[in-house]
């Protein structure tokens, strides 16, 4: 009778390089392909499992200690974890390592812990493969050693080459804010009062002062260290803000139009499929008090639209030529921009907005006040509120194909700091380098 047992453990164990004469490239693919091949077919399958869903999380969760020592259960869940890291390519190299080095490390305890005879045929397919890790992956843990830890919160990865500092996050509406350390270890954290709401969109910011602000589904609001409100206003905001130099905050809101408003404006009545749609305008409120501030300037894209369907409309034109203004009728929907995030360039004096729906990032000028804003004259630039910049998806405004498409549903689109690689040199050009995959952009 064929003792597979023994096979396996020396297969791992010439493939590990543990015998007299080291395992050639070829002689270890093989054992690495007919291990995995024995493995998956001993755990029923795994390589048709879905991969990773949750982050990892199931690489991490660990048996309790009265599962049954006979039913090798527990050992035939860690190899199909390891084979479905390993197939997993939607993670870089490093996150299936640390997800399959998790369950490979807990395979061995396990197999000490209750040496079941199924479990020792998976152990030691298993360690055929884990031996593997490293090759498999393409990963070095000489020239990259891991600095993370794993701890009873989940895997923590800490790469080299990670940014250094602090990390502050929020779970998606809830009443808690965290900022952590590179180790996972909670530095600060803030439960906001029951009596408010939850954070939306899981934006909040820390602040230089050490204040939070924290976007609420129908308040923007400022807390102190201890979660105390400092400050709120109310207005319906949508995804992003900002504190500026002088103190106020740039909020991003929603505003909404019926449809008898979109088609007096130039839509296409074939387009406007529902009651209302709603856009994205911007306001600039300075505090006053701990509830309520002052409107100081606001900028509406409503106010800076073209149409070429109705001739008999003051914004008729072409598309194609007044990039500067806004095509009602590019896919119009009920949420028309879903503007995303807003970033402010004190420099410039100018405001960087994401238009996600219309895959295009717009640069308007803050210098023009809110008249002037309305129309196209007057500010630094001349140009009111027009847009100064617009990159990303040319179709937009008439021009190119599908192949020119640069942006698909931007995020979080800024302008980067000064002294960072690829930031403004200088304050002449309103096409400054944006963010790094930016410097091939060209003005429309």
């Amino acid at each position: 009778m064929i003792d597979f047992t023994t096979i396996a453990s020396r297969l791992a164990h010439i493939c590990s390089g543990g015998g007299q004469n080291e395992c050639s490239p070829r002689l270890a693919a093989l054992c690495a392909a007919a291990s995995i091949a024995a493995l998956a077919v001993l755990v029923g399958g795994a390589w048709h499992s879905p991969a990773y869903a949750d982050g990892g999380a199931s690489a991490r969760n660990k048996p309790a200690a009265s599962a049954p020592e006979d039913s090798g259960a527990t050992m035939q869940a860690y190899a199909q974890r390891i084979l479905r890291a390993l197939a997993d390519r939607h993670a870089n190299n490093w996150v299936r390592y640390w997800q399959a080095r998790a369950d490979c490390d807990s395979a061995v305890a396990r197999h000490a812990a209750h040496p079941a005879p199924l479990d020792r045929v998976l152990l030691t397919l298993t360690a055929a493969i884990c031996v593997q890790l490293d090759a498999r992956l393409g990963v070095n843990l000489a020239d990259h050693p891991p600095r993370g830890e794993e701890s009873a919160d989940g895997l923590l990865l800490n790469e080299p080459d990670a940014a250094a500092g602090y990390t502050l996050f929020s779970p998606d509406h809830s009443k808690y804010v965290y900022l952590i350390d590179p180790l996972g270890r909670i530095a600060h954290e803030w439960h906001l009062q029951d009596t408010l709401p939850r954070v939306n969109h899981n934006h909040a910011e820390l602040l230089d002062n050490g204040a939070l602000l924290v976007l609420g589904r129908h308040n923007v609001s400022e807390f102190d260290p201890d979660g105390n409100l400092l400050w709120q206003y109310k207005i319906r905001a949508h995804h992003d803000f900002l504190k500026m130099p002088n103190g106020n905050a740039l909020l991003l809101a929603n505003e909404r139009k019926t449809r008898e408003q979109a088609i007096a404006a130039g839509a296409n009545p074939e387009f406007v499929h529902r009651d209302v749609i709603s856009y994205d305008y911007l306001l600039e409120v300075r505090p006053t008090g701990a509830s309520g501030g002052e409107v100081v300037w606001e900028w509406s894209p409503w106010d800076h639209l073209v149409q070429d369907y109705d001739p008999t409309k003051p914004n008729y034109g072409a598309a194609d030529e007044h990039s500067e203004l806004i095509d009602i009728n590019f896919l119009l929907k009920k949420d028309w921009m879903h503007t995303n995030a807003i970033d402010y360039n004190p420099e410039l004096d100018q405001i960087m907005l994401s238009a996600r729906h219309f895959s295009e990032l717009w640069i308007i000028d803050h210098s023009a006040d809110t008249e002037e804003a309305r129309g196209g004259g007057g500010g630094n630039s001349g140009m009111g509120g027009d847009l100064l910049y617009r990159w990303g998806h040319p179709r937009a405004y008439g021009h190119g194909d599908a192949a020119d498409q640069r942006l698909f549903w931007p995020h979080n689109t800024h302008w980067i700091p000064p002294g960072l690689p690829g930031a403004a040199t200088s304050s002449c050009s309103t096409t400054a380098r944006i963010f790094l995959s930016m410097s091939a952009a060209t003005r429309p």
